[in-house]
């Protein structure tokens, strides 16, 4: 009998410590990809970020392709500052993760006006390739 409770708690050990590295690597490349989109917004890295099929919808309801949304960011004329990313809550299952996480800015647009972003956003990460990859996203703004 103590070998068992032994070996079950060497075994949740483990197991904890494998969650835990999961969770810090989600959440590096949920904050990679926010560095990414409201900030250096480099098409490359952004590359790799997403799964091969990717849907990305925006708080105001489009929602785009995985190319569709590379394609948006990279050519975004917006500037981002003040961002601030607080996560919530990882969610992790085998090969697929969900992060959600609140996201604030001032996104200052092109023709000079300032708006205020408060977003709480839902991150679907699958494992692709040895790489948590962004398969979903979506913001809802938060008022």
């Amino acid at each position: 009998m103590k070998k068992l409770v032994v070996i079950l708690l060497v075994l949740s050990v483990f197991v904890s410590n494998a969650q835990n590295k999961h969770e810090k690597e989600l959440i590096a490349r949920t904050y990679l990809l926010s560095n990414t989109v409201f900030g250096t917004k480099n098409k490359s890295q952004l590359e790799d970020l997403f799964a091969k099929q990717a849907s990305y919808g925006h708080s105001k309801g489009n929602v785009q392709t995985r190319e569709e949304a590379i394609k948006g960011i990279s050519e975004n004329k917006s500037n981002y500052t003040d961002t601030s990313v607080t996560i919530l809550k990882v969610i992790i299952g085998d090969d697929v993760a969900i992060v959600r996480h609140l996201f604030k800015a001032k996104e200052n647009k092109a023709d000079g006006t300032v708006s205020p972003l408060n977003l709480t956003m839902m991150l679907v990460w699958v494992k692709e390739k040895g790489k948590w990859r962004l398969m979903g996203r979506q913001a809802v703004a938060v008022s």
